[in-house]
């Protein structure tokens, strides 16, 4: 009776998300495609470290950051060695206008990365795809 019941509960719940993989697989398999499109996008171009930044943020706190870039190709990444200290100083004006609530949570950091991408490409000439923090520590 207890395995009747057991058997019948396991039956009902395996079915169900069978329906359901069933029922969500077109959703799911062009969702996928999209994340597989986009993880070559972003795959595809040379790292280049920026650095190491501690800066003072607003309010009091500092944070210490270490931040590499991804270049569209190789010709970009030579190009943009010798923009360093542009790219640098763009780092340092963006960092230093942030607080402590603009890096502490993850949404915070994506909307920092963004950010960061925008106003380095504007030095970059729209070279850069991705910024990547390598460490972050704030206190």
């Amino acid at each position: 009776m207890i395995l009747a019941i057991i058997l019948s509960i396991a039956l009902g719940v395996g079915g169900t998300l069978g329906a359901q993989k069933f029922i969500f697989k077109t959703s799911d398999n062009s969702s996928e495609i999209l994340k597989n499109s986009a993880k070559k996008a972003k795959s595809s171009g040379p790292l280049l470290p920026i650095g190491e930044f501690t800066v003072n943020l607003q309010g009091g706190a500092f944070l210490k950051t270490n931040i590499t870039v991804q270049v569209i190709d190789a010709e970009a990444e030579a190009v943009l060695q010798e923009k360093d200290a542009f790219l640098k100083d763009r780092v340092i004006t963006v960092l230093s206008n942030k607080s402590l609530n603009d890096v502490q949570t993850q949404a915070a950091r994506e909307r920092l990365r963004q950010e960061l991408l925008t106003q380095l490409n504007e030095v970059a000439d729209d070279c850069l795809t991705d910024v990547l923090f390598i460490s972050m520590v704030y206190q």
